[in-house]
């Protein structure tokens, strides 16, 4: 009971946070609008991949 209970709370939050992400930019903005914790980060020009650490994307490039 309470294991599908819990992969159930598991599968939600997954599902809540993929179309999180892939929702469009202005549609995450006028959330965060609604609500301050749900708006984007200032920071975050580009797709907020992993390669962003300084030398790949960053207008400052290691040399």
């Amino acid at each position: 009971m309470w294991q599908n209970l819990v992969v159930g709370l598991i599968v939600i939050v997954a599902a809540a946070s993929l179309v999180w992400r892939y929702l469009p930019a202005g549609w995450r903005r006028k959330a965060g609008q609604l609500h301050p914790s749900l708006a984007p980060s200032e920071g975050s020009a580009c797709g907020g991949c992993s390669a962003c650490g300084g030398d790949s994307c960053s207008d400052t490039r290691k040399s």
